[in-house]
């Protein structure tokens, strides 16, 4: 099953961690935007999802939590570990997804997949809830 193509902005530390999940992106069908300003206390509007790539240092995105938080996009997480900022951005409204572990085209693809869901369902109109009594 193909998925539509996604626009991913992607906040990460410079480096071959953040080329590769472009790289990876790309090849996979997707438009990606790349970010990394410490320090900064918003994400940039660009995407329909952000990942957030934790697998060096969470430190530089601590900053920028409250307004992950509050961010209406779904939000992917790239993590080699348990980190303090993953369980700041759990509850959020718009969903989290965490990967975790090898990387594998397979494994972006169903995690982009999820996001997709989550953003589609935060977009559709509230269903109607019927009671009988």
């Amino acid at each position: 099953m193909n998925m539509d193509p996604c626009q991913v902005l992607i906040l990460a530390a410079d480096g071959p961690l953040r080329a590769g999940l472009e790289e990876t992106l790309l090849r996979l069908g997707h438009r990606v935007w790349a970010h990394h300003s410490p320090g900064a206390h918003e994400p940039p509007r660009e995407g329909q999802v952000v990942l957030l790539d934790l697998r060096e240092r969470d430190e530089d995105w601590r900053p920028m939590a409250a307004a992950l938080c509050a961010d209406e996009r779904p939000l992917l997480v790239v993590s080699d570990r348990p980190r303090l900022l993953m369980g700041k951005l759990s509850a959020r409204p718009a969903g989290m997804v965490l990967l975790a572990g090898a990387e594998s085209d397979g494994g972006y693809r169903v995690a982009l997949r999820l996001c997709e869901a989550l953003r589609r369902r935060r977009s559709a109109p509230p269903e109607p809830v019927l009671a009988t009594l």
